[in-house]
């Protein structure tokens, strides 16, 4: 019998900790690894949402908290495109994608919050909320 109870015990510990992961539930436990955004990054739509075609980020790095970012995007309508932007992220997690300083265009800046960063895994809030905005698996 108390073998039985050690071995309960050590189950429910192990689901705890199984449980543990980016989640929406905003208990203010973000998971937040630098290190892990290098890579390619998929974007994952809902379930149902038709032609979402394909969006992928590349980060490449260069500093810790700043690199090379190329987007590429593939749907039905405009076909394959990739452009090449810079990003920054600061120690709480702002992540800020804008053109490089030769290109003196303003399409495609991003400012988000990245609430969550694992090696599988990204989900990016509006920024100073709990607004979720886009969600990542890692492909790459």
């Amino acid at each position: 019998m108390k073998t039985m109870k050690i071995w309960r015990n050590v189950f429910m510990m192990l689901a705890a900790f199984s449980l543990a992961s980016c989640s929406n539930d905003d208990d203010g436990n973000d998971v937040y690894e630098v290190a892990e955004l290098g890579g390619t990054w998929q974007k994952v739509y809902d379930e149902g949402v038709a032609d979402a075609g394909l969006v992928e980020y590349t980060f490449h790095p260069q500093s810790a908290n700043s690199g090379i970012v190329d987007i590429f995007s593939s749907d039905w309508a405009t076909g394959d495109t990739t452009v090449y932007r810079i990003y920054t992220v600061s120690n709480a997690g702002h992540l800020h994608i804008s053109p490089k300083p030769d290109d003196h265009s303003k399409a495609l800046t991003i400012d988000c919050d990245i609430r969550c960063l694992t090696s599988t895994q990204m989900i990016w809030n509006k920024p100073g909320t709990n607004e979720e905005i886009s969600r990542f698996k890692k492909v790459k």
